[in-house]
């Protein structure tokens, strides 16, 4: 996992996110907490822990 994703991440807590990861399921939400190992987003459904290691791509939308 790219160290600049793992920053990234943390520089967004609170912004909603796209998540695909390597088996090629994907998650959107709003980030709530990021650490070196997980992810956490808050989806519809609830909330979604994900291994930041099993991610494969990131989409943060800042409402541009």
């Amino acid at each position: 996992m790219s160290e600049l994703i793992k920053k990234r991440l943390n520089k967004n807590i609170g912004k909603r996110v796209l998540i695909f990861l390597h088996n090629n399921f994907r998650y959107e939400g709003k980030i709530t907490g990021c650490d070196n190992e997980y992810l956490e987003i808050l989806e519809p459904r609830g909330y979604k822990i994900i291994k930041i290691d099993e991610i494969k791509e990131v989409e943060i939308k800042d409402g541009l």
